[in-house]
């Protein structure tokens, strides 16, 4: 199967609970639709990857998607708007009103100098959408770097004087268990299928093993009462001073 041809059939399948990433994609929907009050003005993406924000916007925003040359090439097979670094923006001081870091951060050496550009490129009063994994496998490697609690991030905004006005945490304790249990089956049926190992005759059961655990996710998450001890990440809008 070509790389487009393999994008397109993760992308059709991460709407569906086939996907054992289904859990995010869902808290993501969710999260993006909740939030859409913020996508107002001139919208930075950084790290936009296919741009599926995009779809979410209002006829009235611009949209600007901006990626790695590297990684958009080499990974994501997308095309930004722009391409550049996102510890050293193309874009001059006061200039966007919303920034959204989603899932970037981590791969990023210096966080802090990320988010440095983001405060010196927004305007005055404009928002920034940050969203990171905290329990989550290694990603993208070798460029995966970090993990951050809720406490970690108040400070690195707060130390660029960035204002929070809204903290959310992704994934209960189920989910965050079963989403990792669906990616490690996963990762281990496919090292059986390259190494020829008995285990790959479990392949053609995963994704029906996927769709219950994600359904029993769900349930549990409904029954059980709240509890933010061990989420698979952090949603974080935050506005600069």
């Amino acid at each position: 199967m070509g790389k487009s041809a393999l994008h397109l059939v993760k992308r059709y399948f991460s709407g569906t609970p086939l996907h054992p990433q289904w859990l995010i994609f869902r808290d993501n929907y969710q999260s993006i639709s909740r939030h859409k009050k913020y996508l107002k003005g001139k919208v930075l993406d950084i790290g936009c990857g296919q741009a599926d924000v995009k779809k979410y916007l209002e006829s009235d925003t611009e949209y600007i998607g901006l990626d790695y040359y590297y990684t958009s090439l080499n990974w994501y097979d997308s095309l930004p708007d722009i391409y550049g670094n996102a510890m050293q923006l193309p874009l001059a001081d006061n200039s966007v009103d919303t920034v959204l870091l989603l899932d970037v951060l981590e791969h990023l050496p210096s966080s802090e100098k990320c988010i440095s550009e983001i405060y010196r490129s927004l305007k005055p009063g404009g928002t920034f959408l940050l969203q990171v994994p905290f329990i989550y496998p290694i990603h993208d490697a070798p460029l995966d770097f970090k993990r951050w609690t809720k406490y970690g991030l108040q400070k690195v905004l707060q130390l660029y004087n960035f204002e929070i006005v809204e903290e959310r945490v992704q994934g209960q304790p189920a989910e965050t268990s079963i989403l990792l249990l669906n990616l490690a089956l996963g990762k281990l049926l496919l090292n059986s299928f390259r190494n020829k190992n008995p285990l790959l005759i479990l392949i053609p059961a995963y994704p029906l093993i996927v769709l219950i655990m994600n359904f029993l996710a769900v349930v549990t998450t409904v029954i059980a009462p709240k509890d933010n001890f061990m989420p698979f990440g952090y949603r974080i809008i935050a506005i600069k001073k």
